[in-house]
């Protein structure tokens, strides 16, 4: 998960996406925008920091092992963002929420203005599954931005703890053949994919790479999930979850036939 990541952290991920959150706030007074992997939150913490009570600020993760209101409130007085003073002082502390990425996520329909996601979707066993629950939470002309490792080697983390044999997350055959993830998003109307991976990247040498989705009235990405392999379930110290998807929706599998 993106444990700690900031706000400052954003623009290199995924544009001017605080741009974009600012501008809405200007036309509406006040939004709501999830964190999928949020971490210990300190990233929602400098949009409270930033746009103080115009925002509400929900947080997405998996277990309270890896992030809560304690972890939250001790990182960012860590890191100087706030002194505990200030912090007893404000109204609208985020609101964690805890729930597989993978699932039916625990909120209504049309819930948010604006979902992003930093570095955690490659944890995900269900990739596709939650890009379109996205969509089913975001208010019409909502916007989901989902960074993540979309590379076969991805950024310098994951290149040291991850086997060659599973360093692409996403895996896409359509008629025999593979389609990259990013080839595949120019097929989903309401989805782009900005950036595309080139290779290994060093630490902090980072371009904006990510999903885009602007609320559909409906998401069908037309996947069925084949399977996901986590490879932290072969060797502890390697981290992500390949997830292989078809485009073969109906068939019967040869070696069942009688």
């Amino acid at each position: 998960m993106a444990i700690n990541r900031v706000i400052e952290e954003l623009p290199s991920r995924l544009g001017n996406f605080i741009e974009l959150v600012e501008q809405k706030i200007k036309e509406k007074g006040k939004v709501k925008i999830l964190d999928a992997g949020c971490g210990h939150g300190s990233a929602m913490m400098g949009f409270i920091e930033k746009f103080g009570n115009q925002v509400e600020m929900y947080g997405f993760n998996y277990s309270f092992h890896y992030g809560n209101p304690d972890l939250m409130i001790e990182d960012v007085i860590e890191k100087g963002l706030f002194t505990k003073e200030q912090i007893n002082e404000i109204k609208n502390l985020p609101k964690f929420i805890y729930g597989d990425a993978s699932e039916i996520l625990p909120f209504n329909d049309g819930y948010f203005d604006f979902i992003y996601s930093m570095h955690a979707v490659h944890y995900f066993d269900d990739k596709i599954k939650f890009l379109e629950e996205c969509n089913r939470i975001l208010k019409k002309e909502g916007v989901a931005r989902i960074n993540g490792a979309f590379g076969t080697v991805g950024v310098h983390y994951m290149r040291e703890h991850t086997s060659p044999a599973y360093s692409s997350f996403w895996e896409i055959w359509d008629k025999g053949k593979e389609i990259k993830i990013w080839d595949y998003c120019e097929r989903i109307k309401g989805v782009e994919f900005i950036g595309k991976p080139i290779g290994f990247k060093e630490r902090g040498d980072y371009t904006p790479e990510y999903i885009q989705i602007i609320k559909q009235p409906s998401l069908d990405f037309k996947l069925i999930l084949v399977s996901s392999i986590d490879a932290n379930f072969i060797w502890e110290e390697w981290s992500g979850v390949k997830s292989v998807y078809t485009t073969q929706r109906e068939f019967e599998p040869k070696w069942k036939k009688k």
